[in-house]
Formats: structure tokens, sequence, C-alpha cells
């Protein structure tokens, strides 16, 4: 297995040491063909990191780069945080950086680079309000105010609770939630908003993808910005996640896209 092995990085992304905020770290590692997805798995699972990144030694001085990820458990569909930790990797390491990250369902994840910064770019998803509120409730210590979804399945669910303190104190049955709902759910608290400094809090729990809370999550932003656009018509947030790292994150919102950083 370490003969298709190149090169192994690891990078930290939506940190911020001014707010002791410790963000999240991925495992990158380079490889030659040959490296299977179960030698892919078997080297997440010894991974101390939350995830860990595969790139293909031969695509990453290519404009479009394939780009997989997998946790512990579990190969994930998307993960704005690796992806962006990839990013820097390559710049910090090799003085280049692919425009498009391409997942294996052929999801793009866009790089702009501004000052030898990273950016993600996403496609933002559509959403719906939703009726989950009492499915969910015995699930969570706190009364929700409002659910939204992006998708019935594999989608996200969007959690709308009265403040910082409530996401801070909030109890979640993970057991529960991975038997009785299939989607990753995002607990939101929007409590301080105005155009000069606008900040949401938030939570992220996908018990039903083997993690019962992630560290920091740049892909939830996805929907999460859409979703402050409507409920409040600010495109410019720092977001904080409350995880017990703690994160901090950026967005612009513009219309089909967000930009995360």
């Amino acid at each position: 297995m370490l003969r298709f092995i190149k090169h192994t990085f690891t990078e930290s992304v939506f940190y911020s040491h001014k707010l002791n905020l410790l963000g999240s770290s991925t495992l990158i590692v380079i490889y030659k063909n040959g490296l299977t997805s179960k030698m892919m798995q078997h080297i997440a699972s010894k991974s101390k990191h939350p995830a860990t990144v595969f790139l293909n030694l031969n695509e990453i001085s290519k404009p479009r780069c394939k780009i997989r990820w997998f946790n512990q458990k579990n190969e994930i569909k998307r993960c704005g945080h690796g992806s962006l930790a990839a990013a820097k990797c390559l710049i910090n390491h090799f003085n280049y950086c692919p425009k498009v990250f391409v997942s294996s369902s052929d999801e793009l994840f866009n790089i702009n680079i501004k000052r030898q910064k990273a950016h993600l770019k996403l496609q933002t998803l559509s959403f719906y309000k939703t009726n989950y509120t009492k499915d969910l409730t015995t699930l969570f210590s706190l009364p929700i105010k409002a659910t939204y979804s992006s998708a019935n399945k594999n989608g996200y669910t969007v959690l709308l609770f009265d403040s910082k303190e409530d996401l801070e104190n909030l109890q979640v049955d993970f057991n529960g939630l991975a038997k009785a709902h299939n989607n990753a759910v995002i607990a939101l608290s929007m409590l301080s908003f105005n155009n000069e400094k606008a900040v949401a809090h938030f939570r992220y729990f996908a018990p039903q993808f083997g993690v019962n809370e992630d560290a920091a999550t740049g892909s939830a932003v996805s929907v999460v910005a859409p979703i402050i656009f409507r409920l409040t018509g600010l495109n410019k947030v720092k977001l904080e996640q409350k995880s017990s790292n703690g994160a901090l994150l950026q967005f612009i919102y513009n219309n089909a896209h967000v930009e995360v950083s």
C-alpha cells in the first residue's frame, strides 16, 4: 500500500487564533495510480483527523482534479473543509492549485485564489420549509423554532434555535437521530445581525454518516447561506461553529453560488 503513496500532509482550516477556535484538520494523501478505494478507507480509518483527502499525483497540476474524502468509517459525499484544506496544501507545497476539484458524484468544488489564499466556491442548494419540528423535538433538548431541508434523503435539514446559548447547551440523542432522520442536521442560531457585523452560530450533526458532530463544516454553507439570505436579506456573514473545537467561517452569497473562506 505504501508504494502507492507519494506525499502526505496535514492542513487546518477555519481556525481563529484571536478567538481561540481550532477549526478542523485534514490529512491529505497524494497517491500514484494503484491505490484502491479499500486502501483509501483503511488509511482514513487509522487517521486522527476528521477527514482524509485523496488526490492523484497525475492530476494535481491540471486545471481539474478529482478529489475523494473519507472519515474513519465511510467515504464522504461532500466535504468543504477537506476541499479547502487540499487547496491550501497544494498552494503551500506546490505553488499551484487546480481551479476545480471534482467529486466522485461529479459535483464541482471551485477554488478561487485571492492574495495566495484559497476560497471555496460552491453551488447553493435549494431548500424548502418542512414540518419536521414534531418529529425531531424529542431528539433535541431545547425547543426548535422552525425547520428547513434541502432534500428528503442525503441532504441537509436546518433547525432554527433562539440563541447562541441554546446551541452551546444543546443536547442531542445521536442514536435516535441516526435511526429517525435521513439527513445531516444543522442547528442554526441567528442572534446578531446588522450590515456591518453579521454573525450566525451553528452546529453540525451527522450520526447517520458516522460523525456525531463535525468540528468544522464548509459544505453546509451551501444551504445555510441561502436560508440566512431569505430570513435576513444579508449575503455576507461570519459563521461561528459551536463545536468543541470551534470554527470560524466567512461567506459571500451570490444567488446560485456561495464563496467560503
